[in-house]
């Protein structure tokens, strides 16, 4: 008796298929219209960082790092972004290592606040593949290797 619901069952979803009926070609929305070169930058929003794309005008990008030291442009501090990265930090050298990458900066790395090496290890990551521990040397300190604790 078994065998005979069992065929039954099968012989009905087998004819019966699976409900979904063909339909015409649906066409997609158009591409979507932005900047093609951007870096991506990590500010501060109500304290807490995010992830801003910032569009850029020519083909070679500066280093990323660099943008967020400079700090929001004025299009972001309209929409209320921050920064706790100090004015002026330049990167000095970008080096691999063992555990990822080595980022020198031109300030002492021991002073960074928590919030601050949270934007620049986020903005490092994301320049870099987003997938790198970044050790941060400056100053004679060293902090890391430390990971971007929001995902990429």
């Amino acid at each position: 008796m078994r065998k005979i619901w069992f065929s039954a069952l099968l012989l009905v979803s087998v004819v019966g298929g699976c409900g979904v009926r063909p339909s015409a070609v649906i066409t997609g929305a158009p591409a979507p219209a932005g900047p093609a070169n951007a870096a991506v930058l990590y500010f501060l929003s109500g304290g807490q960082p995010v992830r801003v794309l910032r569009p850029l005008a020519d083909e070679s990008p500066p280093v990323s790092l660099d943008l967020l030291a400079a700090g929001p442009d004025e299009s972001e501090r309209e929409r209320q972004y921050t920064t706790e990265v100090p004015s002026g930090t330049t990167v000095l050298d970008q080096t691999p290592a063992p555990n990822g990458v080595t980022v020198t900066l031109s300030i002492d790395v021991a002073g960074l606040s928590a919030r601050a090496v949270d934007q620049i290890v986020c903005t490092a990551r994301d320049s870099l593949g987003g997938s790198a521990q970044i050790t941060l040397r400056g100053g004679g300190s060293v902090r890391g290797p430390l990971s971007c604790p929001l995902p990429g």
